[in-house]
């Protein structure tokens, strides 16, 4: 692994504890905070590593699983961060293969 990949990985580990931190906070109305948060997180981390960005999404994944099934922290709504935790899976593994397959294309 390179610097430039380890550098990569703890930008996905900042905006993964500020994605989890958003889940675990939001209230009725902030599904939209939520959902726009985990878009915007795997969007960046899709964009950064264009040919491995499948690992960092999977990195945001298990994060967010541990510290569901884990109970690390006390949601403010327990339907909500069962949602936000469980939509997030799909939302950051898929935006982040459209972002890789948009900054492939960008490359070029």
């Amino acid at each position: 692994m390179d610097f430039k990949f380890l550098r990569h990985i703890a930008i996905s580990l900042t905006v993964t504890a500020l994605v989890v931190y958003i889940i675990y906070h939001s209230i009725g109305s902030g599904a939209y905070l939520m959902m726009s948060a985990l878009a915007i997180s795997s969007f960046l981390i899709g964009y950064l590593e264009p040919h491995r960005g499948w690992m960092l999404a999977l990195i945001q994944v298990m994060i967010l699983l541990s510290v569901h099934f884990l109970k690390l922290l006390t949601p403010v709504s327990a339907d909500m961060a069962l949602f936000g935790t469980f939509a997030g899976c799909g939302i950051s593994l898929i935006f982040s293969f459209v972002a890789g397959r948009l900054a492939r294309l960008f490359e070029k």
